[in-house]
């Protein structure tokens, strides 16, 4: 487990709003896998200000995808949008 988290952004309404509990549960679980992910990518790996955050990346897993950004300062991954494809 890693000190990185992860949140949505820039709220939940805006990111999974209209998911129902089960597929915003799903949403939830990669972005925490996500979080870890980073966490360990990052270990031993110096603050350097002018990479203060990575690029929008994405990450599918299943019928769930994500958008989301790497925010060095904070140690936080941010969830900007998920779309589940599932039934």
């Amino acid at each position: 487990m890693s000190d990185w988290t992860w949140e949505y952004e820039p709220d939940a309404e805006n990111v999974v709003g209209g998911l129902s509990e089960t597929q915003t549960q799903d949403v939830e679980a990669i972005a925490q896998r996500i979080a870890d992910a980073v966490g360990v990518r990052r270990i031993g790996t110096l603050f350097d200000v002018t990479e203060a955050a990575s690029g929008v990346k994405t990450f599918a897993e299943g019928p769930v995808m994500v958008w989301y950004q790497e925010d060095y300062r904070d140690d936080v991954v941010l969830i900007l949008r998920a779309q589940h494809f599932g039934a």
